[in-house]
Formats: C-alpha cells, structure tokens, sequence
C-alpha cells in the first residue's frame, strides 16, 4: 500500500509569520505594530558571522577556557554567539554574533570581536562577515 503525504508546512506558514523579506511596496501597507512583530522596516535586526582558525588544533582541556573567555566577552558587550563548536580537536570554528536583546550590534562590535581573539596566543586567524538580516537573511 502507496501512502501519498502531504507536504509539512513550514513554522512561516504554520503561523503567519512572513516567509522572506517584505517588498517596499508590503512593507509600506504594514503598520507599525506588524513591522515591530515581523522585525522588518525600522525593527530589523542584523548578526554578522565570526570565523576562528587556531594556530594548532585544540581538544577540550584547551578550548573550554577560550571559549569561556569569548563567550565573557562578548555578553560584556550586550551580545550572544551561536555555534562556535565542532569536533574536537578543532582547528577553527565559526559562529553568528547578534544582540542580546532586540536591536543589532553596533558597528564596533565586529572590529572589537575580531580585535579580541586576534589577541589570544591559541587563535592564527580570526574574520567577521558582513551584518546580514538575522531573520530573513
């Protein structure tokens, strides 16, 4: 027996939420409560990618306290980071960077992140991406 299903919705359209970025003309007929809700308009919110090559694989031992310390960092700064793992031994990692509350970082923060771990003897590189829209991409 052949079972046919259905294609699962997606979280967007299981609850209304936007699927992409509104078009001008979208974002124009949205009011204020709807841009605030959809985090478009005057609301978007941006993150931006942080890469980390390290001079030398690290197991755990070594990597628990840089990655302590970052993750000190940048709350110190009102930010959170996601990712930053992979399987050990790493020899680099990436992650997004974003507020810890709504709103974007600021345009220090990239250079500040980049600045700090180019700083730690374990890290050999260390870049950031461009800020990209962290809900509609």
């Amino acid at each position: 027996m052949r079972v046919t299903l259905r294609p699962e919705k997606s979280l967007f359209e299981r609850f209304g939420m936007l699927k992409k970025a509104p078009s001008a003309e979208q974002l124009r007929r949205l009011n204020r409560r709807q841009r605030k809700k959809h985090r478009v308009g005057e609301f978007q919110e941006f993150l931006f990618e942080v890469r980390v090559t390290f001079r030398q694989p690290l197991d755990e031992p070594a990597y628990d306290p840089v990655i302590d310390d970052f993750i000190e960092m940048i709350e110190s700064r009102q930010l959170v980071v996601g990712g930053m793992g992979g399987t050990l031994p790493l020899a680099s990692t990436d992650g997004m960077v974003s507020a810890a509350r709504r709103g974007s970082p600021t345009q220090d923060d990239p250079s500040a992140v980049v600045t700090w771990l180019q700083q730690r003897a374990e890290v050999a590189g260390a870049e950031v991406g461009e800020f990209v829209d962290g809900w509609y991409g």
